[in-house]
Protein backbone atom coordinates (compact mmCIF):
# COMPACT_ATOMS: atom_id res chain seq x y z
CA UNK A 1 0.00 0.00 0.00
CA UNK A 2 1.37 3.47 -0.99
CA UNK A 3 1.62 6.16 1.66
CA UNK A 4 -1.47 7.97 0.06
CA UNK A 5 -4.17 6.44 -1.69
CA UNK A 6 -4.97 7.18 -5.42
CA UNK A 7 -6.99 10.96 -4.82
CA UNK A 8 -9.62 11.96 -7.97
CA UNK A 9 -9.51 15.77 -6.35
CA UNK A 10 -9.27 18.25 -8.97
CA UNK A 11 -6.36 20.25 -8.83
CA UNK A 12 -9.04 23.38 -7.04
CA UNK A 13 -10.99 20.59 -5.37
CA UNK A 14 -7.20 19.83 -3.31
CA UNK A 15 -6.21 23.42 -2.40
CA UNK A 16 -9.63 23.71 -1.44
CA UNK A 17 -9.42 20.74 0.77
CA UNK A 18 -5.73 21.78 1.55
CA UNK A 19 -7.41 25.28 2.92
CA UNK A 20 -9.88 23.86 5.29
CA UNK A 21 -7.42 21.91 6.45
CA UNK A 22 -5.65 24.97 7.48
CA UNK A 23 -8.65 26.56 9.17
CA UNK A 24 -8.87 23.06 11.17
CA UNK A 25 -5.38 24.10 11.89
CA UNK A 26 -5.71 27.63 13.05
CA UNK A 27 -8.93 26.76 15.14
CA UNK A 28 -8.00 25.89 18.14
CA UNK A 29 -5.51 29.38 18.59
CA UNK A 30 -8.73 31.27 17.45
CA UNK A 31 -10.74 30.26 19.78
CA UNK A 32 -8.04 30.51 22.80
CA UNK A 33 -7.99 34.56 21.71
CA UNK A 34 -11.97 34.44 21.72
CA UNK A 35 -12.39 32.72 24.99
CA UNK A 36 -10.31 32.70 28.11
CA UNK A 37 -12.61 30.16 29.58
CA UNK A 38 -11.04 26.76 28.39
CA UNK A 39 -14.47 24.66 28.47
CA UNK A 40 -16.08 27.65 25.77
CA UNK A 41 -12.80 27.70 23.63
CA UNK A 42 -13.51 24.07 23.02
CA UNK A 43 -16.74 24.21 22.14
CA UNK A 44 -16.19 26.96 19.65
CA UNK A 45 -13.36 24.45 17.80
CA UNK A 46 -16.16 22.07 18.33
CA UNK A 47 -19.13 24.08 16.38
CA UNK A 48 -16.88 25.46 13.85
CA UNK A 49 -14.93 22.31 13.03
CA UNK A 50 -18.53 20.77 12.20
CA UNK A 51 -19.19 24.15 9.90
CA UNK A 52 -16.28 23.71 8.34
CA UNK A 53 -15.94 20.05 7.90
CA UNK A 54 -19.79 20.21 6.58
CA UNK A 55 -19.41 22.70 4.27
CA UNK A 56 -16.46 21.23 2.25
CA UNK A 57 -18.58 17.45 2.13
CA UNK A 58 -21.22 19.37 0.97
CA UNK A 59 -19.89 21.69 -1.51
CA UNK A 60 -17.17 19.10 -3.34
CA UNK A 61 -19.22 15.94 -2.87
CA UNK A 62 -16.17 14.00 -2.31
CA UNK A 63 -15.02 11.77 0.95
CA UNK A 64 -11.21 12.57 -0.24
CA UNK A 65 -11.64 16.36 0.16
CA UNK A 66 -12.18 15.72 3.89
CA UNK A 67 -9.76 13.31 4.17
CA UNK A 68 -7.32 15.98 2.61
CA UNK A 69 -8.04 18.65 5.09
CA UNK A 70 -7.52 16.16 8.17
CA UNK A 71 -4.50 14.92 6.56
CA UNK A 72 -3.40 18.29 5.96
CA UNK A 73 -4.35 19.73 9.64
CA UNK A 74 -2.58 16.91 11.72
CA UNK A 75 0.72 17.49 9.28
CA UNK A 76 0.64 21.05 10.05
CA UNK A 77 -0.15 20.18 13.42
CA UNK A 78 3.61 17.90 13.95
CA UNK A 79 5.30 20.71 11.94
CA UNK A 80 4.10 22.94 14.47
CA UNK A 81 5.48 20.89 17.49
CA UNK A 82 8.89 19.99 15.21
CA UNK A 83 9.53 23.53 14.67
CA UNK A 84 8.64 24.61 18.98
CA UNK A 85 11.46 21.87 19.56
CA UNK A 86 13.95 23.18 16.94
CA UNK A 87 13.46 26.89 18.25
CA UNK A 88 14.49 25.31 21.89
CA UNK A 89 17.16 23.48 20.33
CA UNK A 90 18.84 26.98 18.78
CA UNK A 91 17.64 28.99 21.11
CA UNK A 92 18.92 27.35 24.43
CA UNK A 93 15.67 27.79 26.04
CA UNK A 94 13.89 25.73 28.50
CA UNK A 95 11.33 24.12 25.36
CA UNK A 96 13.93 21.10 24.33
CA UNK A 97 10.70 19.31 25.19
CA UNK A 98 7.46 20.36 23.53
CA UNK A 99 5.14 20.58 26.30
CA UNK A 100 1.34 19.56 24.96
CA UNK A 101 -1.50 20.82 27.27
CA UNK A 102 -4.89 19.75 27.81
CA UNK A 103 -6.69 22.39 25.70
CA UNK A 104 -3.87 21.06 23.00
CA UNK A 105 -4.71 17.93 23.56
CA UNK A 106 -8.53 18.18 23.08
CA UNK A 107 -8.84 20.89 20.48
CA UNK A 108 -6.54 18.16 18.21
CA UNK A 109 -8.98 15.13 18.47
CA UNK A 110 -11.88 17.80 18.06
CA UNK A 111 -10.66 19.09 15.07
CA UNK A 112 -10.23 15.30 13.79
CA UNK A 113 -13.09 13.59 15.62
CA UNK A 114 -15.92 15.58 13.65
CA UNK A 115 -14.34 15.34 10.11
CA UNK A 116 -13.77 11.44 10.71
CA UNK A 117 -17.39 10.59 12.43
CA UNK A 118 -19.24 13.68 10.22
CA UNK A 119 -18.06 11.38 7.15
CA UNK A 120 -18.64 8.18 9.04
CA UNK A 121 -22.22 9.38 9.72
CA UNK A 122 -22.88 10.13 6.16
CA UNK A 123 -21.47 6.73 4.97
CA UNK A 124 -23.14 4.77 7.37
CA UNK A 125 -26.47 6.27 6.55
CA UNK A 126 -26.42 5.74 2.66
CA UNK A 127 -28.32 3.25 0.83
CA UNK A 128 -30.23 2.59 -2.75
CA UNK A 129 -28.74 4.73 -5.66
CA UNK A 130 -26.34 6.72 -3.98
CA UNK A 131 -24.70 3.69 -2.58
CA UNK A 132 -21.94 2.85 -5.23
CA UNK A 133 -19.19 1.05 -6.01
CA UNK A 134 -17.79 4.33 -6.58
CA UNK A 135 -19.40 6.10 -3.22
CA UNK A 136 -17.60 2.98 -1.44
CA UNK A 137 -13.83 3.75 -2.90
CA UNK A 138 -14.17 7.11 -2.08
CA UNK A 139 -14.85 6.21 1.34
CA UNK A 140 -12.07 3.55 1.35
CA UNK A 141 -9.55 6.60 -0.03
CA UNK A 142 -10.87 8.80 2.82
CA UNK A 143 -10.22 5.74 5.82
CA UNK A 144 -6.58 6.03 4.10
CA UNK A 145 -5.89 10.19 4.87
CA UNK A 146 -8.16 9.86 8.05
CA UNK A 147 -6.37 7.01 9.64
CA UNK A 148 -2.96 8.51 8.84
CA UNK A 149 -4.21 11.43 10.36
CA UNK A 150 -5.02 10.08 13.55
CA UNK A 151 -1.58 8.16 13.98
CA UNK A 152 0.21 11.24 13.53
CA UNK A 153 -1.50 12.89 16.32
CA UNK A 154 -1.70 9.55 18.15
CA UNK A 155 2.21 9.88 18.02
CA UNK A 156 2.51 13.65 19.37
CA UNK A 157 0.11 12.83 22.04
CA UNK A 158 2.24 9.41 23.16
CA UNK A 159 5.50 11.04 23.14
CA UNK A 160 4.70 14.20 24.27
CA UNK A 161 1.38 13.80 26.49
CA UNK A 162 2.31 10.30 27.81
CA UNK A 163 5.86 9.70 27.40
CA UNK A 164 7.42 12.93 28.35
CA UNK A 165 4.51 14.56 29.83
CA UNK A 166 8.14 17.16 32.10
CA UNK A 167 10.99 16.73 31.03
CA UNK A 168 12.88 13.25 32.19
CA UNK A 169 15.29 12.93 35.04
CA UNK A 170 17.07 9.43 33.66
CA UNK A 171 19.68 9.61 36.71
CA UNK A 172 16.49 9.98 39.46
CA UNK A 173 15.13 6.85 41.60
CA UNK A 174 12.74 5.15 39.67
CA UNK A 175 9.20 4.22 41.40
CA UNK A 176 7.44 1.03 41.00
CA UNK A 177 3.84 -0.11 42.07
CA UNK A 178 3.64 -3.76 41.25
CA UNK A 179 0.50 -4.79 43.40
CA UNK A 180 -2.23 -5.35 41.08
CA UNK A 181 -5.43 -3.29 41.31
CA UNK A 182 -3.96 -1.49 43.87
CA UNK A 183 -3.81 1.68 41.90
CA UNK A 184 -7.28 1.05 40.15
CA UNK A 185 -8.53 0.49 43.91
CA UNK A 186 -7.56 3.63 45.18
CA UNK A 187 -9.14 5.64 41.89
CA UNK A 188 -12.24 4.62 42.91
CA UNK A 189 -12.42 4.85 46.35
CA UNK A 190 -10.82 8.47 46.06
CA UNK A 191 -7.43 7.98 47.36
CA UNK A 192 -5.59 8.55 44.39
CA UNK A 193 -5.81 12.24 43.70
CA UNK A 194 -7.74 12.73 39.94
CA UNK A 195 -8.28 9.41 40.28
CA UNK A 196 -11.20 9.64 37.87
CA UNK A 197 -9.37 11.10 34.75
CA UNK A 198 -6.56 8.60 35.45
CA UNK A 199 -8.79 5.63 34.71
CA UNK A 200 -9.82 7.10 31.92
CA UNK A 201 -6.40 8.72 30.83
CA UNK A 202 -5.11 4.87 30.90
CA UNK A 203 -8.31 2.97 30.12
CA UNK A 204 -8.63 4.74 26.51
CA UNK A 205 -4.96 5.48 25.64
CA UNK A 206 -4.94 2.35 23.40
CA UNK A 207 -8.31 2.91 22.08
CA UNK A 208 -6.77 5.10 18.92
CA UNK A 209 -4.74 2.48 18.35
CA UNK A 210 -6.76 -0.65 18.32
CA UNK A 211 -9.51 1.22 16.55
CA UNK A 212 -6.49 2.03 13.65
CA UNK A 213 -5.54 -1.67 13.46
CA UNK A 214 -9.37 -3.28 13.23
CA UNK A 215 -9.19 -0.50 9.80
CA UNK A 216 -6.39 -1.89 8.28
CA UNK A 217 -6.82 -5.54 8.63
CA UNK A 218 -10.87 -6.45 10.28
CA UNK A 219 -9.71 -9.89 10.51
CA UNK A 220 -7.66 -9.72 13.82
CA UNK A 221 -9.20 -10.99 16.70
CA UNK A 222 -10.13 -9.67 19.73
CA UNK A 223 -7.63 -12.33 21.29
CA UNK A 224 -4.65 -11.18 19.00
CA UNK A 225 -5.94 -7.13 19.96
CA UNK A 226 -5.58 -8.10 24.00
CA UNK A 227 -1.93 -9.41 23.51
CA UNK A 228 -1.39 -6.96 20.83
CA UNK A 229 -2.23 -3.64 23.83
CA UNK A 230 -0.26 -6.06 26.24
CA UNK A 231 2.99 -5.99 24.25
CA UNK A 232 2.40 -2.47 23.55
CA UNK A 233 1.41 -1.32 27.00
CA UNK A 234 4.37 -3.31 28.09
CA UNK A 235 6.71 -1.54 26.20
CA UNK A 236 5.23 2.29 27.16
CA UNK A 237 6.29 1.23 30.81
CA UNK A 238 9.65 0.21 29.91
CA UNK A 239 9.69 3.04 28.26
CA UNK A 240 8.81 5.16 31.04
CA UNK A 241 11.10 3.40 33.49
CA UNK A 242 13.84 4.46 30.79
CA UNK A 243 13.28 7.90 30.95
CA UNK A 244 11.72 8.11 34.26
CA UNK A 245 8.96 9.84 33.52
CA UNK A 246 6.36 8.21 35.61
CA UNK A 247 5.50 5.14 37.82
CA UNK A 248 6.08 1.36 36.56
CA UNK A 249 2.36 0.58 37.29
CA UNK A 250 1.33 -3.54 36.49
CA UNK A 251 -2.26 -1.53 36.72
CA UNK A 252 -1.53 1.05 33.70
CA UNK A 253 -1.27 -2.13 31.64
CA UNK A 254 -4.46 -3.82 32.93
CA UNK A 255 -6.19 -0.54 31.69
CA UNK A 256 -4.21 -0.24 28.51
CA UNK A 257 -5.12 -3.48 27.33
CA UNK A 258 -8.81 -2.48 28.33
CA UNK A 259 -8.98 0.76 26.30
CA UNK A 260 -7.52 -1.64 23.31
CA UNK A 261 -10.67 -3.39 23.68
CA UNK A 262 -12.79 -0.34 23.59
CA UNK A 263 -11.47 0.66 20.63
CA UNK A 264 -12.05 -2.89 19.30
CA UNK A 265 -15.79 -3.03 19.72
CA UNK A 266 -16.16 0.75 18.51
CA UNK A 267 -15.27 -0.24 15.12
CA UNK A 268 -17.42 -3.15 15.47
CA UNK A 269 -20.51 -1.59 16.80
CA UNK A 270 -20.41 0.77 13.62
CA UNK A 271 -20.10 -1.76 11.24
CA UNK A 272 -22.67 -3.51 12.91
CA UNK A 273 -24.73 -0.59 12.68
CA UNK A 274 -23.60 -0.23 8.82
CA UNK A 275 -24.52 -4.15 8.48
CA UNK A 276 -27.81 -3.49 9.87
CA UNK A 277 -28.92 -0.30 7.87
CA UNK A 278 -27.99 -2.46 4.25
CA UNK A 279 -29.25 -5.57 5.53
CA UNK A 280 -26.09 -7.29 5.60
CA UNK A 281 -24.95 -6.43 2.07
CA UNK A 282 -22.20 -4.17 3.54
CA UNK A 283 -20.71 -6.04 6.87
CA UNK A 284 -17.37 -4.17 7.09
CA UNK A 285 -17.77 -0.67 5.99
CA UNK A 286 -14.12 0.60 8.21
CA UNK A 287 -12.38 -0.90 6.01
CA UNK A 288 -9.74 -0.42 2.86
CA UNK A 289 -10.89 -3.71 1.38
CA UNK A 290 -14.58 -4.41 0.93
CA UNK A 291 -17.13 -6.84 -0.95
CA UNK A 292 -19.69 -6.14 -2.66
CA UNK A 293 -21.86 -8.84 -1.89
CA UNK A 294 -24.79 -8.12 -4.00
CA UNK A 295 -22.87 -8.23 -7.24
CA UNK A 296 -22.70 -11.83 -8.70
CA UNK A 297 -18.86 -11.91 -8.43
CA UNK A 298 -18.37 -10.33 -5.94
CA UNK A 299 -16.10 -7.90 -6.42
CA UNK A 300 -13.33 -7.41 -3.85
CA UNK A 301 -11.69 -3.54 -3.79
CA UNK A 302 -8.45 -3.76 -2.12
CA UNK A 303 -6.83 -0.25 -1.42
Amino acid sequence: MSFLPSQRLSLGEFFISIAAGLMLFLLPNDAKNQFSDAALAEGYVFVFSIVISAALIFTIKRYEALGVAVLSNSALTAISFILYIINGIFTKGNGFWAKMTEYQLITMFITWVVPFFLAVSIRLLLKGQGDTNDSRMRFSNFLAFSIRALMIIYILVIIFRHLLSYQPHMSEERDFELQLFKRINDCIDGTHENGTLYLLWNGLILSPLSFSLLILNPKIKIWHMTIICFCVGVTLEILQFVLNTGTICSDDILLYMTGGIVGYLLKHFIDLIRSTITSGQDKCMLSFSYTLKQQPNRIKIDK
